[in-house]
């Protein structure tokens, strides 16, 4: 009895092991992510348990990919622990690509617009933000929720641990950085460029119409004319291609290019 007493406490220790270096992962990840991070769920015990349910989705092929030997110990576990984080860090930038690209369209064009005064604090984000970048992250991430995204979420995390198993030594590709900064720039300005063009030409017809009608106090009509034009761009352009962009720019930022696994250069 007490030799059996003794295999059931090593085998609960190894899984408890196992859903610590789980949780480490998944809960760096949903930190990043506008519709799972502390912004949208503020407990923590909320977190941990949504946590724990996609782990335990994942725990038959975690245990059949995870390394033989004993589980870490002391030191040891608190660097597999950083570890995981620093993976599920890295997944959730790449997951959460679509939000920071729209969240920065709708601050350019509420810069340009001259709205950027109103900002306010994004409960999402915890950051402050203007109401343009809170709306296009919302529809962005409403989109993508609408279009089964929570199972994309499970199936890149799965996907990670295919890649990357626990105790598995991976080095973070600097080119894959540097490409997804490109990336998002680039989309930024794909996206937000039409409606910054457009605002501009607003603003050079303002400024002709204050020069031979003084009395009508162009600068004062810029903010509301503006606004109008900015708001009536966005219903008409932006989230017409809302449900074509979000896909693509999460399928454009694949997490293979990311984690190099075995140390590899």
């Amino acid at each position: 009895m007490h030799a059996l007493d003794a295999q059931l406490f090593l085998l609960v220790q190894d899984h408890l092991h196992s859903v610590a270096l789980g949780l480490a992962r998944i809960l760096a990840c949903m930190a990043w992510l506008p519709y799972l991070g502390s912004g949208a769920m503020p407990a923590k015990t909320l977190r941990t348990l949504v946590a724990g349910v996609v782990f335990a989705g994942l725990f038959p092929q975690i245990m059949t990919g995870e390394h033989s030997g004993q589980s870490p110990e002391g030191l040891a576990l608190l660097i597999a622990l950083a570890s995981e984080a620093v993976v599920g860090t890295v997944l959730g930038l790449v997951m959460a690509a679509p939000y920071h690209v729209f969240h920065a369209v709708g601050a350019m064009i509420d810069s340009q617009r001259g709205g950027s005064v109103g900002a306010m604090l994004d409960p999402l984000t915890g950051v402050e933000a203007t109401e343009a970048s809170n709306l296009l992250q919302m529809a962005a991430a409403c989109v993508f929720l609408l279009g089964g995204g929570m199972l994309a979420v499970v199936e890149t995390l799965q996907g990670s641990y295919a890649l990357v198993p626990f105790g598995q030594a991976f080095t973070i590709n600097p080119e894959a950085a540097a490409d997804y900064v490109r990336q998002l720039l680039g989309n930024l300005l794909r996206i937000a460029g039409p409606v910054l063009i457009l605002l501009f030409l607003v603003e050079v017809l303002l400024g002709i119409l204050s020069r031979f009608a003084q009395q009508l106090n162009a600068f004062s009509l810029a903010l509301s004319v503006k606004s109008i034009v900015a708001f009536a761009a966005m219903l008409v352009y932006i989230f017409s291609i809302l449900a074509q962009d979000v896909p693509r720019i999460w399928h454009n930022t694949p997490m293979e290019q990311w984690l190099l696994p075995g140390g590899a250069p």
